[in-house]
């Protein structure tokens, strides 16, 4: 039977759970550069955009809240924000 998660992210569900987001092996910021990267690349190759530019919009999100210098999970909390019903 395939697995959903794998491994990696098993490993990291303990950090996701303390909303703890080291950015020691990379940070919001470089993930940020890539992805826009990413989206420069498809328009170039005229492959389809909209995925790398929605995951650079939540990921400026997540810099504009201060989470710049944590890794990628960092958008959990953006996640967890948009799911929470105005008040």
């Amino acid at each position: 039977m395939p697995t959903v998660v794998n491994s990696a992210l098993v490993g990291q569900a303990s950090d996701l759970d303390a909303r703890n987001y080291p950015g020691d092996l990379g940070t919001m910021e470089m993930s940020l550069n890539a992805l826009e990267h990413i989206a420069r690349t498809c328009v170039e190759q005229g492959v389809h955009t909209d995925l790398p530019r929605q995951m650079a919009t939540i990921a400026e999100r997540a810099i504009a809240e201060g989470y710049g210098d944590k890794n990628y999970l960092a958008v959990f909390e953006i996640f967890k924000k948009a799911a929470t019903p105005a008040s």
